[in-house]
């Protein structure tokens, strides 16, 4: 009976390491990008526009919309988290996923302009990566080197384009782009280095 428990203690323990490195995993995600927005804090009364209970002066009740990621429209105005963007264009604004949000002439990140980036050709991955004609951003920034025409993101926050592969929009130091591949629960491996959450293993 003793030696059973044991074996179920072991099995238990094998069973439970990935969701372990998993909840690992979304602690990060989470440090990185607060989940905002579990609950809408918009709310909209027959004459006023709320955001986490103060009142936002000027916007429009009647034609106030409530998007995603924080960001909201009327008529006249975009706003982010109840603040208003000045200069973004309520007709043509979209939002696009984990933060990034666009009109006809900018490109958005958590409600700020992004200096530079290209509206027509801007392209949103994954794991708040993006990249358009010339430049690739992760949450917002540029990263500086990154290949546009070749870059790819993967998951688990890493990433790759011809010549350096990134986790969390940092280049990691001697990986190789061309064997590189992600595992599972944060690790991945070239041909010569296993790396974990983007840190190369001893």
């Amino acid at each position: 009976m003793k030696r059973l428990s044991a074996i179920l203690v072991i099995i238990s323990a094998f069973v439970a390491m990935p969701c372990v490195a998993q909840m690992h995993r979304g602690d990060r995600d989470k440090d990185r990008h607060e989940c905002r927005h579990e609950r809408c804090r918009y709310f909209v009364d027959k004459s006023d526009v709320f955001f986490d209970g103060h009142r936002i002066a000027g916007a429009s009740a009647s034609s106030f919309v409530v998007l995603r990621d924080g960001y909201a429209k009327d008529s006249w105005s975009v706003y982010y988290d109840g603040c208003k963007i000045d200069g973004a264009s309520a007709n043509s604004f979209k939002v696009l996923g984990y933060g990034y949000a666009q009109d006809s002439w900018n490109v958005y990140y958590d409600g700020c302009r992004m200096d530079g980036a290209s509206a027509n050709s801007f392209e949103v991955l994954k794991d708040w990566y993006a990249k358009d004609s010339w430049s690739v951003y992760y949450a917002g920034v540029k990263i500086s080197g990154a290949s546009a025409g070749s870059f790819k993101a993967l998951r688990d926050g890493y990433a790759r384009d011809n010549w350096a592969v990134y986790f969390d929009g940092k280049k990691i130091d001697g990986a190789s782009p061309d064997s590189f591949k992600v595992l599972r629960d944060g690790y991945a491996r070239d041909n010569w280095h296993t790396y974990y959450w983007g840190e190369k293993t001893r």
